[in-house]
């Protein structure tokens, strides 16, 4: 059924359907007024809707859908006429009165439609009939069932005069979701999929799925664009605001399958936010859901448990790179310094659903026009379109992450680094293959022959404090890609079951970005499995099997460090396609650590690196030395000396637990 509004210039409903209504309302009351004076009137048999009359085919007026929809007997729709009559009709009060015998009864009741009208039935009467059970008419006392005044629902009665909308009892609990533009391939025929279900004449229970994958704005827009192919609105609901009482959800049950034959709509229910737990097993909610007969989906980013519902399941089908290279083509169609070659790097790094692309390329196109509007006689043509869509993409990816782990800012170069050519040399293997993924497995064709363990995974062992996470620092920076230091004390957890749930939050969110994954301090995550001897070690086990898995599978970059190399699973070794090892640094390595750490625009006095490099400690506390003693300096206003660079040494040693030898401070001061 589909009575939509149509409004002329002025904005005014179309007339037919309170013409209608007007029409219906007479022929109701003659009977009425025949039923006063005690004779008798052949009813007015109204056209059935989309019958001719005067050459010209009627349409289906809303009084007519309204009848058809929920099934009315002749009966039961003149009772909703008559229960009409005294806001069409200012007589109808008077009249109902004359009829019924009592000056104090000028209004309609039960017991004046059972006398009056045609074909009678007492079952219309009953609170399981559709006049009642879907509130089209209600009473003022239904403790006197056949005398209390009758009225009708006032958005029934705005609806029959040709005036629909969502019953205002339902506004704050339900969202219209609108249908979206184009949808990617896989999602348009995902959402034909679930518009069958909704329409189809061989289903068996009512029309119902439970929606799953993709992120949530993904899964509305399918839902509505199979909505707008069956010919329906769509609403939504979070199941957290659906009443718990069973009463409230009884009344909402009701109210909610008229609006969805009134609108008519379908019902969207988001399961809950990420991270929020599901129910387990059937309960309230859920029997609100199964008791609907009308369209549903149940949206969620799982499936729900086995046995939690009968409902059929359809998946939303991941975008792969070409679907993504197709929609960032068409988003930054036309802007000008865009290449193939940008629009491929933008595929391949990103993993984003279409409405985060088209939002990315929308705000590099303003950044963009911004750019070139700046005054600097740059126009738009000036602006790195691609460059802005990227650190776009980057923005639009990170915000799923930023609760998971820490973002650090990749400021940090390869002059920053103090290493042999051999580690700077896997370094730079290692941006090669992150960069150069989309050229090698899309272009070249290894994807379909190596199918997995495509991701690009490395392991940084050495001691505290000698260049690891500087090191994927520069790295995240050379790639232009965000780097997150996951919190391991975030990820671990007692509870059986918790970890491996983390790890899916963490990989599933810097799939999105491509995000360089930094598992600092790794050991305890990434040891070695244990021999199983209870429950405990066999879901430890089955922790390092789950990251395994998503290691292989992650499309970005996952860099693990780690003081202790030999503590790792072999198992982990053998899936890690590269090992850059960061030896404690020796003496000329420590001199040029600490040239490079004080910058040279910081006043000093006698400060020789060649001494300094005599303290056996790592990069790390030379910078915490260096930083230090310039506070020291800074304090007394004068220039940096070797006095403060001692003082500042003797403090990282008892940080550290250890002893100023004299050979290692000879000659300072």
């Amino acid at each position: 059924m589909s009575t939509r509004r149509r409004q002329g210039r002025d904005g005014s409903a179309d007339d037919s359907h309170r013409e209608s209504l007007s029409a219906a309302v007479a022929a109701v009351l003659e009977r009425v007024d025949a039923h006063a004076a005690g004779r008798t009137t052949e009813p007015a048999v109204p056209p059935a809707p989309g019958t001719r009359r005067g050459g010209r085919r009627q349409p289906a007026t809303a009084l007519d859908a309204l009848t058809a929809s929920f099934g009315l007997t002749p009966f039961e729709r003149d009772v909703l006429v008559l229960a009409a009559a005294p806001a069409i009709d200012p007589t109808a009060a008077a009249r109902c009165a004359s009829a019924g015998g009592d000056p104090g009864r000028a209004y309609p009741t039960f017991s004046l439609a059972l006398a009056a009208l045609d074909q009678p039935h007492w079952s219309a009467l009953t609170p399981v009939g559709p006049l009642r059970r879907f509130r089209l008419v209600e009473l003022d006392d239904e403790t006197a069932l056949t005398a209390s005044r009758l009225r009708i629902d006032e958005r029934v009665l705005h609806f029959l005069v040709g005036v629909p909308y969502l019953d205002v009892r339902l506004h704050g609990l339900l969202t219209r979701v609108g249908p979206p533009g184009e949808l990617p391939g896989p999602h348009e025929r995902c959402a034909a999929e679930l518009a069958r279900g909704w329409t189809s004449a061989e289903l068996s229970g009512p029309p119902h799925t439970e929606l799953t994958g993709a992120d949530r704005r993904t899964r509305w827009d399918i839902a509505a664009e199979a909505a707008h192919r069956a010919g329906l609105g769509l609403y939504a609901a979070h199941r957290e605001d659906l009443p718990t009482e069973p009463a409230e959800r009884e009344q909402l049950a009701r109210l909610w399958q008229r609006e969805a034959i009134l609108i008519p709509a379908a019902l969207l229910v988001e399961s809950g936010e990420p991270g929020r737990e599901r129910p387990q097993a059937p309960n309230g909610t859920e029997a609100f859901l199964a008791g609907l007969a009308v369209p549903l989906v149940v949206s969620g980013d799982d499936p729900p448990p086995a046995g939690a519902s009968d409902r059929p399941r359809l998946t939303v089908p991941p975008l792969g790179p070409e679907e993504q290279l197709g929609i960032w083509a068409e988003a930054l169609d036309g802007a000008p310094g865009v290449t193939e070659g940008g629009l491929r790097a933008l595929a391949a790094q990103f993993s984003l659903p279409g409405h985060v692309i088209r939002s990315a390329a929308a705000t590099a196109r303003r950044a963009a026009e911004s750019k070139g509007n700046g005054g600097c006689g740059e126009g738009w043509e000036g602006a790195d379109v691609s460059r802005l869509a990227w650190n776009a993409g980057l923005v639009e990816a990170r915000m799923s992450l930023e609760e998971l782990g820490r973002r650090v800012e990749p400021r940090a170069a390869w002059d920053d680094l103090v290493l042999e050519e051999r580690q700077l040399a896997t370094l730079r293997e290692i941006v090669a293959h992150v960069r150069r993924r989309g050229t090698v497995y899309q272009e070249w064709g290894f994807e379909s022959v190596l199918r997995r363990g495509l991701g690009v995974t490395a392991l940084f062992a050495g001691g505290s404090g000698t260049g690891k996470t500087l090191a994927a620092e520069v790295v995240a920076g050379q790639l232009g890609v965000d780097l997150f230091v996951i919190d391991l004390s975030q990820v671990v957890s007692k509870y059986i079951g918790e970890t491996e749930k983390n790890l899916r939050r963490v990989f599933d969110a810097a799939e999105r970005g491509g995000a360089l994954l930094l598992f600092d301090e790794a050991d305890a995550l990434f040891g070695k499995r244990s021999e199983i001897k209870d429950s405990h070690d066999r879901y430890a086990n089955l922790e390092v099997s789950y990251l395994l898995m998503r290691m292989e599978a992650y499309r970005g970059l996952a860099v693990l460090t780690t003081n202790m190399k030999k503590a790792l699973d072999p198992a982990f070794m053998r899936r890690i396609r590269f090992v850059a090892d960061f030896p404690f640094p020796g003496v000329p390595e420590r001199a040029e650590i600490w040239r490079r750490v004080i910058p040279a625009r910081t006043p000093s006095q006698g400060v020789d690196p060649e001494r300094l490099a005599q303290l056996t400690v790592a990069g790390g506390s030379i910078r915490n030395i260096a930083l230090s003693a310039a506070f020291l300096a800074a304090d007394e206003d004068c220039p940096m000396q070797m006095r403060h660079l001692l003082a500042a040494a003797r403090t990282e040693y008892l940080k550290l637990e250890r002893s100023l030898t004299p050979s290692e401070v000879s000659g300072w001061i």
